[in-house]
């Protein structure tokens, strides 16, 4: 096969498109699949790209012992098949996937999963981010009639809030500096959208979810959270430190501190589901046009370098970027 593209983390704000070696054909199960969008996923990327991650920075897709730079990244990948070893998976077929920004992947049947017609390729890059929240969700043991609060507009925030309603919360506000990202959550239902300034913390939320990617967002959650409440943290924070007071908020209102990982599964869920089950519950979430307001316009894939660092600059600016391919 022709040389294709892959982008490359190289070092701390160094991001560069580079031809990769030629594909092998696919041996018997597995198929080469063709890219049309895949999307950035602002927080972890951005921590990535300014070398605020951790030494083992993600320990779900690398192998042991893997160095920082350089390397490729991206976990929301959407193509289409062009060649295949399996009848499975015909000609055409589109598909989601784990893997690296880049023009071309070989993929076994496992690696991937497949996409209804009905959901336009750019909304279905959303179906990782879709995967966290519906797990913070989960985390978070919300339920009927509960009050949530979400600190933190991006995607994964927005997301939540969205899906806090679906599960139950009478109530879900957001806090989220940005003007832009605080009118997109009214239009996915969020009940209220505020900015920080506006914010007043009054120690009765049943629910926190953390989502700002900033350590020091803990003392305002603690502050909203009721008596036993759970704070869930989605938030990778990577290398960054903030000191949080753990003193008498959280101490005598015996708050919950929860990490929220959308590696696994709850516990309380194992019983009956599995990732294929969740994934089957993400692609009825990606039914809901209403998703599509999240979507920045597509941005071609060869203007990667200079997307992240219009991302770096002003990353409150975005929501979800998406790289087309075609």
């Amino acid at each position: 096969m022709s040389m294709e593209r892959e982008l490359w983390f190289t070092g701390p704000r160094c991001v560069e498109l580079r031809q990769g070696a030629p594909l092998p054909a696919p041996s018997p199960g597995e198929v080469v699949a063709r890219a049309l969008h895949s999307g950035i996923s602002q927080g972890t990327e951005l921590l990535l790209y300014r070398g605020e991650g951790p030494r083992a920075f993600d320990p779900s897709l690398d192998a042991p012992g893997v160095e920082i730079y350089p390397r490729r990244y991206g976990y929301a990948w959407i193509g289409e098949v062009v060649e295949s070893a399996t009848a499975e998976l015909p000609l055409g077929q589109r598909l989601f996937a784990l893997r690296p920004h880049g023009d071309v992947h070989v993929l076994r049947a496992d690696q991937l999963r497949l996409l209804p017609k009905t959901i336009p390729s750019p909304r279905a890059t959303l179906a990782a981010n879709l995967e966290t929240a519906l797990t913070v969700v989960w985390d978070a043991g919300i339920s009927l009639g509960d009050d949530v609060v979400v600190l933190g507009g991006g995607v994964v925030g927005l997301l939540a809030g969205m899906l806090a309603k679906r599960a139950g919360a009478a109530r879900v506000r957001l806090v989220e500096p940005s003007a832009r990202r605080r009118a997109c959550a009214v239009g996915l239902g969020i009940d209220a959208a505020l900015a920080p300034a506006e914010d007043a913390p009054g120690g009765d939320a049943d629910v926190v979810i953390e989502a700002t990617g900033d350590p020091a967002s803990l003392d305002r959650a603690i502050r909203h959270a009721g008596h036993e409440a759970i704070i869930a943290v989605a938030s990778f924070y990577g290398e960054r430190r903030s000191p949080i007071s753990l003193g008498t908020l959280f101490h005598r209102r015996r708050l919950q501190l929860k990490a929220s990982q959308v590696s696994h599964l709850p516990p309380h869920k194992t019983a009956r589901w599995d990732l294929t089950r969740r994934f089957a519950k993400v692609l009825e979430f990606l039914e809901d046009a209403r998703l599509d307001a999240l979507l920045d316009p597509p941005v071609a894939f060869a203007d990667a370098p200079a997307t992240f660092a219009r991302l770096d600059a002003e990353p409150s600016l975005a929501l979800h970027t998406v790289f087309a391919y075609v």
